[in-house]
């Protein structure tokens, strides 16, 4: 199945994986995620596969375990 492909700004990857958007750049300047692509403006974009492949590197993985013994 072929999934259409997405862009997302930062600020919206940045809720889709339930972490904020400065989190992302720090996690980008330290080396520890994936550099994001970027227009030819320098503006930050992300792919929906690039969003599956932070998820896989456990980004807002921790958020999510909390969320979900809430209850």
């Amino acid at each position: 199945m072929l999934r259409e492909r997405r862009t997302f700004t930062i600020s919206a990857a940045a809720s889709e994986l339930g972490v904020s958007a400065a989190w992302l750049r720090f996690g980008e300047r330290l080396g520890s995620l994936p550099l994001a692509r970027r227009t030819q403006g320098g503006w930050r974009y992300y792919t929906s596969e690039d969003l599956d492949r932070l998820r896989r590197l456990g980004v807002g993985e921790r958020k999510r375990r909390l969320e979900s013994s809430d209850g």
